[in-house]
């Protein structure tokens, strides 16, 4: 299948069923019987009338960011070294016996890996006007398993995807901080 027409097969595409009028459409212009601005021409049509899917409704909200990750290390002084040498991050919020280096609009959380391997031991998305309390009632009403974990005044809320991957969520602004979003600076 030619790309043109993948491409835009993917943008009609409404769960398994292809439109037939998109079908149509492009064997017309494969054929040689609209031109090539014909064929553009009814695309942007169809879509300025929402012929477009609608994005999927979201289950317990919005995810808008990649918010941190959180790495556990052999040696945080070591690690931190590392990434503030190379990459030039900033310290963002202290987290003892971690820390949390900003990287653009998040960061990279190094804590201790103790007796365990080095290894990725979280991420965590960032929803809009999140609530711990609300968005863990939704988690279970759908059946999966979660937990709230208080850190001070902050709730931290953890849930494992299908795979075993431990997902944080939290509100956008949470940055390891302190108050009931983490979003303000320790002290």
């Amino acid at each position: 299948m030619p790309d043109n027409r993948r491409a835009a097969r993917t943008i009609f595409q409404r769960g398994n069923q292809v439109s037939v009028e998109l079908d149509a459409l492009l064997q017309r212009y494969e054929s040689g019987q609209i031109s090539r601005r014909q064929l553009l021409g009814a695309l942007a049509a169809a879509l300025a009338s929402g012929c477009a899917p609608a994005a999927p409704e979201a289950g317990i909200g919005v995810a808008k960011q990649l918010n941190h990750v959180t790495l556990f290390v052999r040696s945080v002084e070591e690690s931190q070294r590392f990434y503030q040498d190379l990459f030039s991050m900033p310290i963002l919020t202290p987290q003892p016996p971690g820390v949390n280096l900003r990287v653009g609009g998040g960061f990279v959380g190094l804590y201790p890996a103790g007796e365990e391997p080095n290894r990725i031991h979280h991420v965590c998305l960032g929803l809009e006007g999140f609530d711990a309390d609300t968005t863990l009632d939704k988690l279970v009403a759908r059946g999966i398993e979660a937990s709230v974990r208080s850190r001070d005044e902050t709730k931290e809320l953890y849930l494992v995807d299908p795979n075993g991957i431990v997902i944080q969520l939290q509100d956008v602004r949470y940055r390891g901080g302190v108050g009931p979003l983490g979003d303000r600076d320790p002290g």
